[in-house]
């Protein structure tokens, strides 16, 4: 079945680290390592990003940008200088607990072997069997701590997946590092609104690194997983600048992608936004043949988003298959907003830049 897969244009299987530290160091450059997961239960959905640089700092889009038009008078920031670390834990469709704390260059580590990545003292460590996530980190607020303590198993047939969402003067690889894992773990918030949970569930890990700030490379972006029994659909469409157009769906079982019919992406309608921003209120995903179009295996509805901003939505959004309604993660980026002034001032809000750690990290 691999053997088939690695025939078809889209398909990378990764013979290197799938986890590897990219690095383009360009300006504007971006890198991270997404998790999310959602509780047996479906009541409480987690997701923790470690960046190695933040896309959507307003201060790194701006120096970026006027690097870009006038080199000799504005020096290239350097992308490490924006890392940060990323928290979201939501219940019943609601936000508990929030933290987007950035960083500088002195705070940010990586090591190939264990893999390792650190951002302040919030460690990302994989070994033989699995990823360690350890988060302490303040929350949006100012006055609580949000405390993080899961672990990844990926499913025992796991095959990551790469494709190139970019072009080849400006590349944006995506790497499917482990659809499916198993995730267990322990998170609170140490505060006024204190709260705790012992976690169990299924969960998902990417890797993202793009060599072209992100506004400059892609108009739009949309992404969606889902856990179905034994299977897991992933989609992913985006358009890039430069006019190529990446439509992706995939199915996983136990990890291990499939050979099955190719799918279309069909997203007929936007709704819009407070801020302009225009989003699929419904994708299907829909098997293909040369003769006809069947109907959607996959139906996904947004309903009222988890997260909203000028330019980035998220839902924790009903997947309907086989007549049968499960929990899923969706995102949307739409980047025309993204570093604009009448914007940028917003991101204040929500992107905090908390004292160091220092040496109270644990040692590598």
């Amino acid at each position: 079945m691999l053997d088939e897969l690695l025939n078809k244009p889209w398909f990378e299987r990764v013979e290197s680290d799938p986890d590897r530290f990219v690095n383009f160091g360009t300006a504007g450059s971006q890198e991270w390592w997404y998790f999310d997961a959602i509780s047996s239960d479906g009541r409480d959905a987690i997701v923790i990003v470690w960046y190695a640089s933040l896309p959507f700092d307003p201060e790194y889009g701006v120096q970026t940008l006027c690097h870009l038009r006038n080199p000799s008078k504005f020096p290239a920031p350097n992308p490490l200088d924006h890392c940060a670390i990323g928290i979201h834990w939501y219940r019943d469709g609601k936000t508990l607990a929030y933290a987007l704390n950035g960083y500088k260059a002195e705070d940010f580590r990586h090591q190939t072997a264990p893999f390792t990545v650190e951002v302040d003292s919030n460690r990302l460590e994989r070994d033989q069997t699995g990823y360690q996530l350890t988060v302490e980190t303040p929350a949006l607020d100012g006055q609580s701590v949000i405390k993080v303590s899961f672990r990844f198993v990926p499913a025992a047939s796991t095959v990551p997946f790469a494709t190139d969402l970019g072009t080849p003067e400006s590349r944006h690889e995506w790497t499917l590092v482990a659809g499916d894992c198993q995730v267990t773990g322990h998170i609170e918030i140490n505060g006024p609104d204190a709260n705790a949970l012992n976690f169990e569930g299924r969960g998902y890990h990417d890797h993202n690194a793009g060599s072209e700030e992100i506004r400059l490379a892609m108009k739009t972006w949309g992404w969606g997983r889902v856990h179905v029994d034994t299977d897991t659909f992933v989609y992913y469409f985006s358009d890039a600048k430069a006019g190529t157009r990446s439509d992706l769906v995939l199915k996983l079982r136990d990890g291990e992608p499939q050979l099955g019919q190719d799918y279309i992406i069909h997203a007929p309608w936007r709704k819009p936004t407070i801020f302009g921003l225009l989003y699929p209120g419904q994708v299907a995903l829909i098997p293909f043949d040369k003769n006809r179009r069947e109907k959607p295996a996959v139906v996904v509805r947004m309903g009222k988003p988890v997260d909203a901003g000028p330019f980035y939505l998220r839902w924790v959004a009903e997947f309907t298959v086989n007549a049968t309604h499960y929990l899923g993660i969706t995102e949307w980026l739409e980047t025309r907003n993204l570093h604009r002034p009448w914007f940028n001032w917003m991101i204040g809000y929500r992107l905090k830049r908390p004292k160091r750690t220092g040496d109270k990290r644990p040692k590598t």
